[in-house]
C-alpha cells in the first residue's frame, strides 16, 4: 500500500477518480499498472525536490506520444522522469510493479537500469533518484593507514604490512617514514578493506590506525 506521508519535499496534486483513469487508459489504448493507479487515486502524479516527476493523467499521454514510447519501448509506458534526461518505465499491464530507468534518447528497455522491483515500496522509501543514490555510493568515505608506533620487528614488520596492504611505496621509504610518527603508509583505502587487512595482521595491527582521508592528522 502506498503511503504518501513517507514522501518529503514533494509537490502533490489533486487525486483523480476511476472515470479519469478509464479515460486515459482508453486514450492510450493500454492498461495502467494497479500500483500506478493506486498512486493516481492519492495524487495525480508528483514532483520531488530531487527532480523526480511522476506523470499525472494530464500529461502522461502527451509525454509518451512525444517521445514515441509505444514505438521504441513497445509494451511499456513512461510513468515519469528523473529530471536529468531519463524516463521511468513500467510494463503496460495491471500486474506490473517493476520500475526501470532509460535514457530518453535511447528509449529501449534492453538498455534500461532497474530502479526497483516494487513501485509502492520505492515511493514509501522516498521515491529517491537512482542516479543520486549511485552518486552517493561512489562518494564512499576513504581512509588512510597510519603507523602510530615503531614496529618492534623493524623492517621485517614493515614488510608484512606492505605485503598485506599491497603498498607500492618501497620498503626503504617506509622504514625512513617510520622514524617520524605518525606516518601515513597508505592513502584512500575503503574502510572494509582497511579493517579486514588490519585484523589479518593480528598483534602487529595494533601499531596502525585507520583515519578518514580528509583528516590532516590524528
Amino acid at each position: 500500500m502506498i503511503d504518501l506521508s513517507k514522501l518529503s519535499n514533494v509537490e502533490l496534486y489533486p487525486a483523480v477518480n476511476s472515470v479519469e483513469i478509464d479515460r486515459i487508459e482508453s486514450e492510450m489504448g493500454l492498461k495502467l499498472p494497479k500500483v500506478f493507479k493506486e498512486l493516481l487515486y492519492l495524487s495525480n502524479g508528483f514532483v520531488t525536490d530531487d527532480g523526480i516527476a511522476i506523470f499525472g493523467t494530464d500529461i502522461i499521454a502527451e509525454r509518451n506520444l512525444t517521445y514515441e514510447v509505444p514505438e521504441y519501448a513497445e509494451g511499456y509506458i513512461a510513468v515519469g522522469s528523473n529530471g536529468g534526461g531519463k524516463f521511468l518505465l513500467m510494463l503496460a499491464n495491471e500486474e506490473s510493479t517493476q520500475l526501470l530507468q532509460v535514457d530518453c534518447g535511447v528509449m529501449n528497455p534492453e538498455y534500461a537500469t532497474l530502479v526497483t522491483t516494487d513501485f509502492s515500496e520505492w515511493i514509501n522509501e522516498g521515491a529517491k533518484s537512482f542516479d543520486l543514490i549511485e552518486e552517493i555510493k561512489n562518494k564512499e568515505q576513504l581512509y588512510n593507514l597510519v603507523l602510530v608506533e615503531q614496529p618492534k620487528g623493524g623492517a621485517q614488520d614493515l614488510k608484512k604490512i606492505q605485503e598485506c596492504y599491497s603498498i607500492k611505496t618501497g620498503l626503504f621509504d617506509l622504514l625512513k617514514g617510520s622514524k617520524k610518527l605518525p606516518f601515513t603508509m597508505m592513502k584512500n583505502i575503503s574502510l572494509n578493506v582497511a579493517k579486514k587487512n588490519l585484523e589479518s595482521l593480528g598483534e602487529l595491527g595494533k601499531i596502525l590506525k585507520i583515519i578518514p582521508s580528509d583528516m590532516d592528522t590524528l
